[in-house]
């Protein structure tokens, strides 16, 4: 059992722990987010490049139907 003269070390060092928990915690916060606004620019990338290449493929799905010859009757 802690003696009253020894509570407010205690306190105090408990108060120090927590300080020290709470600064590590705010320091994996930031990182997280950093590596959220990270993610956020890759996916956005990805989808614009997708994007991209889903007109590219129309336009050349277009240029295809316009040259594709007329099938003969056969005659």
């Amino acid at each position: 059992m802690t003696s009253i003269s020894q509570a407010p070390l205690v306190v105090a060092a408990t108060v120090q722990s927590l300080a020290a928990e709470a600064i590590s915690l705010q320091a994996r916060i930031t990182e997280l987010r950093e590596s959220l606004v990270l993610l956020d620019l890759q996916i956005r990338s990805m989808s614009d490049t997708l994007h991209r290449l889903r007109a590219v493929g129309a336009e050349h799905r277009a240029a295809d139907v316009a040259v594709s010859p007329i099938p003969s009757s056969g005659t």
